[in-house]
């Protein structure tokens, strides 16, 4: 299971983006955020596919939580083939988000979105009808979590290119701001809810209702009024497959996007294969059901709305450098509470929770500045590729760590597989921080460049 989710949702991960002011910006804007603010609560296209999106992220959190529970109490599988599934999820990461990003700077973004979401309700429906005719299988549930993650990627990498054209630039804080806030009520409200749904009607039957969210949200983004302006048809204007490799290249000379990029891949990989040890240890050595791993995930994600809240004054404080060692070092080093539990313990339940809430509020505090600094940086006709190719680097070790975790889990145990990829997490985490102190201050406070 992962957050990113994240994004989103990627999660988380990795949020959701726009141009806008950089920190410093911010900063010296001083009383007069509150105006910018006010700002979006006016714009009644960003409310659309800002609702539509939360309503989504609230079904996306209670199939997290039943697709594994499916696989473990259904069709009682293995740690490993709980990581198969998991990374079949992400696996799209790698396969198809570059050429996502070559559709989307191609295409009208806006149905883009229309058409993922309506592959990812359709992928999903069929958990269901499997069930009831006898004929759900661990590798059909591969095949519905990789249309499912391929639906995902398209739409994510469509979300932040096209937030752009919704949202005035000053505002790109406070909407990122607003949605990592909705992910985590999704967060708290998904877990819990779906814990619930999965003991009183089954983990097969509760994903419908990520079906019903999906659905929604395409229709609260049908509802939307904006349009882009033309695109260029032209041959000479129209993105060719050479330039997937645009969006690298950029990340690649920018230093801090480089940085960045090389961090997230690194904490994403960690982070994944922790997940999916964590639901199996949960379940099979600490003896949780559904509701109350589910319990767990919905009272971490109550940090994670305060470090939403938090985000922007906790920014403006500490800078965006410090921000991100302080934020990073959080989401990091929350792995080694699980450290002290173990079957019998008393004190099992209040460390999964402390660990979840400890990394939720550090990685959604991250997770905003990351994403408004490259928001501000990349300019927006290449936004898509840019997009696509960052979450290629950094969602394409998700599934890595989800297999790794599942395969390790089984050789070695699943306390010592959690071991040892928390002290992974804590290694990157210390190599960013020397990376981060090395960065020239003109690349981490850049001006816009649109």
């Amino acid at each position: 299971m992962t957050r990113a989710q994240a994004a989103g949702q990627q999660p988380a991960v990795e949020g959701r983006e726009e141009g806008m002011q950089t920190e410093s910006d911010v900063a010296r804007a001083g009383d007069d955020t509150a105006n910018q603010r006010s700002g979006l609560w006016r714009n009644r296209d960003f409310l659309k596919l800002w609702s539509g999106e939360s309503v989504a992220a609230l079904g996306a959190q209670v199939t997290q939580l039943a697709l594994p529970m499916l696989v473990l109490s259904v069709l009682g599988a293995s740690a490993a083939e709980v990581g198969a599934v998991s990374a079949m999820q992400f696996l799209p990461a790698l396969c198809v988000t570059p050429f996502a990003g070559l559709v989307i700077d191609l295409f009208d973004r806006r149905t883009v979105l229309l058409v993922a979401n309506l592959v990812r309700a359709a992928a999903l429906a069929l958990v269901p009808v499997l069930h009831l005719t006898d004929t759900l299988t661990v590798p059909a549930l591969c095949a519905i979590a990789f249309v499912m993650g391929a639906g995902t990627s398209v739409f994510d990498v469509a979300y932040l290119a096209y937030l752009p054209a919704l949202v005035p630039q000053r505002d790109l804080v406070d909407a990122n701001s607003k949605l990592q806030g909705s992910y985590s009520v999704a967060q708290i409200g998904g877990s819990s809810a779906g814990g619930l749904l999965i003991k009183a009607l089954g983990a097969w039957l509760a994903v419908l209702a990520n079906v019903a969210a999906y659905l929604l949200a395409f229709v609260t983004t049908l509802l939307i009024r904006h349009r882009e302006p033309p695109r260029d048809r032209s041959a000479a204007g129209r993105p060719r497959l050479a330039d997937m490799l645009t969006g690298f290249g950029l990340l690649w000379r920018d230093r801090t996007l480089r940085v960045l990029s090389m961090r997230a891949g690194w904490f994403n990989l960690c982070e994944q294969a922790i997940l999916t040890l964590f639901l199996v240890y949960a379940v099979k050595e600490l003896g949780m059901d559904a509701g109350g791993v589910g319990f767990v995930l919905a009272f971490g994600s109550f940090a994670s709305l305060a470090g939403a809240f938090v985000a922007r004054r906790a920014g403006n404080h500490f800078g965006f450098p410090g921000i991100l060692i302080l934020a990073s070092s959080a989401s990091s080093l929350a792995p080694l509470l699980l450290l002290p539990t173990g079957p019998g313990s008393a004190w099992n339940f209040a460390l999964a929770t402390l660990t979840f809430a400890v990394y939720g509020f550090g990685l959604t505090i991250y997770n905003v500045h990351v994403v408004a600094f490259r928001q501000s940086v990349i300019p927006s006709e290449v936004l898509g590729r840019a997009t696509a190719a960052y979450r290629m680097l950094t969602y394409g070790t998700l599934p890595v760590g989800a297999f790794l975790g599942g395969l390790l889990g089984e050789r070695l145990g699943l306390w010592q597989s959690i071991l040892l990829f928390a002290l992974t997490s804590v290694v990157g985490w210390l190599l960013f921080v020397l990376a981060c102190r090395k960065l020239p201050a003109p690349a981490l406070e850049a001006t816009p460049k649109r």
